[in-house]
């Protein structure tokens, strides 16, 4: 082989391969394409290019990280990885390569020699399948170190391949080179270039230069020479991403700069953190990682999208509490069965019955011709003994008890209890003694009041009130991927549902149901949904017209990122 940068001859062959033709070179080799003539099968050969002169300690070292690579790269089987199938340090050949995966396609850099800002959309579940790869590697305890766009692949049918292990830095070696970079400047993270120690999260900062350059065109750090670049990439931030594409979205400005993070504790953890933030972003939930890394202002740390209250019944009770009076605009709870009605609840008008017939009792003459006349009435039965002229009426006048000469007619009801015996001070019978009568439709409680004997007539004559038509029943299910917020349901401006929302991140829909009367009539609907992480509010009211009894349906869907929300009925 000749001194690196002039022209390198090619060989038929290398180890047990035939070689076939060049297919990249790089400042530490270059990679053939050649054939494994045992299976017929396409295989990529890199070797590597030594300087000549070097000093045998510098070959040895090169062979070292040479087969370093081999043994990273072994190590790991991901569909996102390229294969490796053999190694040779060039013991044994004369030449050190390493034999693996033939990939198809087209490498990122001629997306980014384009200058055409990518879509997201259409990029990010690439840049999953490498976030997984990266999370893959760095459980088995390999970094890249040389994320770039050169170095990842996409194929015909639409898969990422990321190659290149030829820097990885395995634990446990503690091989170095001084004074050399060990990777690409313009996509090396901060610690790279300031030479400190690295791990998995040096990886996704060159990722997020890679993603940056993508989605804005240029590079996060730009110079025309590595001290320029390298000054960049340790002290200045890069142009906010917004500022260079307007259309990008918020969540993937968001991303980026949490992947650009100076500070690798402020940036993610690990590759998964970023899976779920792709995942979130995709499924238009909020990111659990970099939705989070900013800081919200005191007065939003204040608002509370969903008071903490426990959610309603539907009838407006809050659930498992147990209050001494109903709710307001609720019915009044009925009194238990055996116990009677009420004063309080009785009807104004029996009370001024009442009094009317004390007064009449006061005038004494007119009460005993009214008595007769209403004995003649109900058929010509004996009035009881009436109060005589001049004689004082009771204060509280009480019907007597049935005498032997006063028996009710056969197929009546008999008479109320007697009431405690009159003053002694009047020493007189009650004037309000009732002549027997038919029986009423709803026998009245026991009771020794004038305003009693009045309300059962009442009752008599008044028909009961028609039943209020029944209500409208509403089952809904919403489903949702929010993780915290909250969700409530209005009808015509009365809260009738409402629902917290606190969730560990998941990528699966959680579905809520729930059912609440609506009566009969015309009604508007109205449906309102907050989350929390991404600020979002948003509300739709459909009206409706609901039929006594009517059973309904109402599912409620929201479309990508929370942007919408429609109602489907049925029936």
């Amino acid at each position: 082989m000749t001194v690196s940068g002039t022209q390198v001859p090619l060989p038929s062959a290398i180890g047990k391969y035939r070689i076939q033709r060049v297919l990249g070179r790089g400042a530490m080799g270059v990679v053939y394409l050649g054939l494994d003539p045992t299976i017929d099968r396409p295989v990529a050969v890199k070797t590597i290019v030594l300087p000549d002169g070097l000093e045998e300690e510098k070959v040895k070292e090169f062979r070292a990280r040479f087969l370093r690579e081999a043994r990273a790269a072994g190590k790991l089987s991901h569909p996102a990885i390229v294969t490796v199938y053999e190694a040779d340090d060039g013991s044994l050949s004369g030449v050190p390569f390493i034999a693996m995966e033939f990939v198809e396609g087209l490498p990122w850099n001629y997306k980014v020699r384009q200058g055409i800002k990518q879509d997201p959309d259409a990029i990010l579940p690439l840049v999953r399948e490498l976030a997984s790869a990266l999370d893959y590697a760095h459980k088995n305890g390999v970094v890249h170190r040389d994320i770039k766009p050169a170095n990842i692949v996409q194929t015909p049918d639409g898969r990422v391949k990321l190659m290149d292990f030829g820097i990885a830095k395995v634990p446990t070696s503690e091989l170095t080179r001084e004074g050399q970079f060990l990777g690409t400047p313009a996509y090396m993270s901060p610690e790279q270039v300031m030479g400190r120690p690295v791990d998995g999260r040096s990886d996704l900062f060159s990722l997020g230069t890679v993603l940056y350059e993508l989605f804005c065109a240029r590079k996060p750090f730009p110079g025309d020479d590595i001290s320029t670049v390298t000054f960049r990439i340790a002290r200045e931030d890069p142009p906010p991403p917004l500022e260079l594409n307007p259309s990008l979205p918020a969540e993937v400005d968001q991303i980026l700069r949490h992947l650009l993070e100076k500070d690798p504790e402020k940036r993610y953890l690990s590759a998964s953190e970023l899976v779920e933030d792709i995942d979130a972003y995709l499924a238009g939930a909020a990111l659990p990682h970099a939705g989070t890394a900013s800081v919200a202002s005191p007065a939003a740390e204040r608002t509370l999208l969903v008071p903490q209250t426990p959610p309603a019944s539907p009838q407006g009770t809050p659930r498992g509490a147990a209050p001494a009076t109903p709710p307001p605009g609720s019915a009044p709870r009925p009194s238990p069965p055996a116990a009677p009605p009420s004063p309080a609840t009785r009807s104004r008008l029996p009370l001024l019955a009442a009094l009317a017939l004390v007064a009449v009792v006061v005038l004494g003459a007119a009460v005993a011709g009214g008595v007769a006349l209403l004995s003649r009435a109900r058929g010509g039965t004996p009035p009881g003994p009436s109060v005589q002229p001049g004689t004082a009426a009771p204060e509280s006048p009480s019907p007597a008890p049935p005498t032997a000469e006063t028996k009710p007619s056969p197929g009546t009801a008999a008479p109320p209890p007697a009431a405690p015996p009159p003053s002694p001070a009047t020493g007189s019978p009650s004037a309000l003694s009732r002549p027997p009568r038919k029986a009423p439709a709803v026998k009245p409680p026991p009771s020794s009041s004038p305003e009693n004997g009045e309300r059962a007539r009442q009752t008599e004559k008044t028909p009961p009130p028609a039943p209020a038509p029944p209500p409208a029943t509403v089952t809904f299910t919403f489903s949702s991927k929010i993780l915290k917020g909250g969700f409530q349901i209005l009808v015509d401006g009365k809260e009738v549902f409402r629902k917290e929302i606190q969730r560990k991140f998941t990528l699966k829909d959680e579905t809520y149901t729930g059912t609440f009367p609506v009566p009969p009539g015309e009604h508007e609907v109205l449906f309102e949904v907050q989350t929390e992480i991404q600020n979002v509010s948003e509300r739709h009211a459909e009206k409706r017209i609901f039929s006594p009894g009517e059973a309904v349906s109402l599912h409620i869907k929201m479309t990508r990122l929370n942007k919408e929300i429609r109602f489907a009925w049925s029936p």
